[in-house]
């Protein structure tokens, strides 16, 4: 299965479904992250954006892409659209991930209602929750107690942002016991992340619908080089990109 993880800032994408991330891809799904800021507003972009890539790294991601949108001043627009298109125009996604459309964040509902927009020929599209994240209104939940102190050591790549209450292990472990607890899936879990239905699509089998791999339904316009300013990092990338960064 293809998943795409979005997230208008660093950490954001770790903090709401770092978990399923990380089993995924030891189950052998593939793993495409794209963040739309370099999340300026909260520290140092270029420390953030190497930050974001060692997240990838840890993760297993294939593909990250980090693009240049101005933090805190995200909109609904076109150009926002287009270019989520772009990213999923690439990675043919079977399920995508993405900020609820309710968040309190500004960036966050504008890059949730330009996903749903978007990914409208995705057959799942989910939200995922932060521990910031007030209203949330679960719909599935998925079991993350085996990697629960993998996501705790994975959000501790963020360094400039341990000072945050809210990236801290009390609050994410906090809320993984939380959701455990109120899904009463088992008394052994433990742990748990939780999604908001944007859209699910079932096949007669009951199983999750899958993209049409012989088309991805995106204007071929769209399947471009990507715009210099997006930054790329791919596991055949890894030994040079976060050295460049830094010299930027």
């Amino acid at each position: 299965m293809n998943i795409l993880a979005i997230g208008a800032h660093p950490d954001d994408i770790e903090l709401g479904c770092g978990g399923l991330l990380l089993k995924a891809v030891r189950q052998g799904h593939n793993i495409w992250m794209y963040t739309l800021t370099r999340g300026a507003a909260s520290g140092d972009p270029e420390q953030r954006a190497c930050e974001q890539i060692e997240a990838a790294k840890f993760i297993g991601a294939d593909t990250l892409w980090i693009d240049s949108f101005e933090d805190t001043r995200l909109s609904m627009n076109v150009e926002l659209i287009r270019r989520i298109e772009l990213v999923i125009s690439y990675s043919h996604p079977d399920v995508v991930y993405t900020h609820p459309l309710g968040d309190t964040h500004h960036d966050h509902r504008a890059v949730a209602e330009a996903t749903l927009e978007a990914a409208r020929f995705v057959p799942n599209i989910l939200s995922y929750e932060m521990p910031v994240t007030k209203d949330f209104k679960p719909h599935v939940y998925y079991d993350i107690s085996d990697v629960i102190d993998d996501k705790i050591e994975l959000l501790s790549v963020f360094s400039s942002q341990q000072h945050k209450m809210f990236i801290c292990s009390n609050a994410t472990k906090g809320l993984a016991q939380y959701r455990a607890l109120q899904s009463r899936l088992h008394p052994l879990i433990t742990s748990v992340e939780a999604f908001e239905v944007l859209k699910l699509g079932f096949g007669t089998d009951f199983q999750l619908l899958t993209a049409h791999k012989e088309s991805t339904n995106i204007p071929t316009g769209y399947k471009k080089p990507v715009p210099q300013e997006i930054l790329e990092w791919r596991l055949d990338l890894q030994e040079n990109l976060v050295p460049n960064l830094m010299e930027r």
